[in-house]
């Protein structure tokens, strides 16, 4: 047993090695990581080679994995992005996306084609906007008119569905005061915020800066306890972990210096997207029904259908708002860039399957077109800012 389960760790491993080597030796191969570690996790999963099945000790990791997910997620929303005309811009966009993805969800349900119309709608709602920084960034479009629109257009594309997840939740959950206790933890998180950004310049911060290059590494040892500490608040009120997380992570930026942020979030990415993270991507390929994606014509039509309105819901309002911010081929690309969808999927479809709110082959279609998304619409996006 003790051969097996050091096996299992060599091979999970090598697992998270060749995704992150693949895409670093054949860049021009344009594979984001995050898919191949999904990949991974389906050819070294039970359904395929069997050489690894997510126990109590991956379970826990990976787990760990979705809340650092979550923590980077609030952590890198930056209030000096989300303010004025993007912002508005991005609201109201997503405040489209929302009515499109009911209506698309609902319809598709009504006709018997999905289960779940609610997640599954407010999956389609995402936008992958940590996938997009670094592609952004490379191709030198982050500056205005279009990085801070795209870049708003992104975080409200994860902390509104954030949002969103905890309500539906709590509304699922049958107890009558959980809206209210909901609305309580998120007046106490915007509190929280605040009093944080009070302490930019005092002795915490001072603390943070002696600290940050020590080997006690006492600045992300206080961010894990803090995001440890908010987790375990949410289950005690019977909300959801991600949402905790993602509070931790919009303290953690209120309470540093500026200048400290660049330095925190490298060390938090070493630990997220060294190890955590793709852990929790590896574990959510085993657990995709690929049996079914492969042997249900349904399930396998669905993949394009899903990738397809993932565009037409969170690309069509964008391209329709931004008329007067952006000429034509720029808001084709914000529309591609917007409908680019996947962690936020892969979370969203593991907690409903979890829930037993949707099944097996519905979750493997819905990450289908994420993947899809993924690999298709930023490349797509980025050849029509180059006109």
């Amino acid at each position: 047993m003790t051969h097996i389960d050091l096996l299992s760790v060599v091979v999970v491993f090598a697992a998270m090695t060749v995704a992150a080597g693949v895409p670093a030796l054949f860049p021009r191969l344009g594979i984001p990581g995050v898919v191949l570690e999904i990949a991974a996790g389906v050819l070294i999963g039970p359904q395929i080679l069997g050489l690894v099945h997510p126990g109590p000790v991956v379970t826990v990791l990976s787990t760990l994995g979705l809340c650092v997910l979550f923590l980077l997620a609030g952590f890198e929303v930056d209030p000096d992005v989300l303010k004025g005309r993007p912002l508005r811009l991005a609201w109201r966009g997503w405040a489209l996306s929302a009515v499109l993805a009911g209506a698309a969800g609902f319809a598709l349900a009504a006709v018997g084609v999905i289960e779940a119309p609610l997640l599954t709608g407010l999956a389609m709602t995402t936008t992958a906007v940590g996938a997009l920084l670094p592609i952004l960034r490379d191709a030198g479009r982050l500056g205005p008119p279009y990085g801070p629109i795209v870049l708003a257009t992104g975080a409200i594309g994860e902390a509104a569905p954030l949002i969103a997840l905890s309500l539906i939740l709590a509304g699922s959950a049958g107890a009558a005061g959980q809206a209210l206790i909901l609305v309580g933890f998120a007046v106490g998180a915007a509190a929280a915020v605040m009093v944080a950004a009070r302490t930019t310049h005092g002795h915490l911060a001072a603390l943070v800066a002696r600290t940050m290059d020590s080997s006690g590494q006492l600045p992300l040892r206080l961010v894990m306890l803090l995001m440890v500490t908010l987790i375990t608040l949410s289950e005690e009120l019977r909300i959801d972990l991600v949402l905790g997380a993602f509070v931790a992570g919009a303290v953690v930026r209120a309470a540093l210096p500026h200048h400290q942020h660049e330095a925190l979030l490298a060390r938090l990415d070493g630990l997220g997207y060294g190890f955590l993270i793709p852990l929790f991507f590896i574990t959510s390929g085993m657990r995709l029904d690929v049996v079914a994606l492969v042997t249900d014509l349904r399930a396998l039509a669905m993949v394009p259908v899903f990738a397809g309105l993932m565009l037409l819901v969170r690309g069509l309002p964008m391209l329709l708002l931004a008329r007067e911010d952006l000429d034509r081929p720029e808001r084709q690309a914000l529309a591609l860039h917007a409908g680019t969808q996947l962690p936020l999927v892969v979370a969203i479809a593991a907690i409903a399957v979890q829930g037993g709110a949707m099944p097996g082959w519905q979750a493997a279609s819905l990450v289908g077109g994420g993947v899809l998304t993924m690999l298709v619409y930023p490349t797509l996006g980025l050849h029509r800012l180059k006109r």
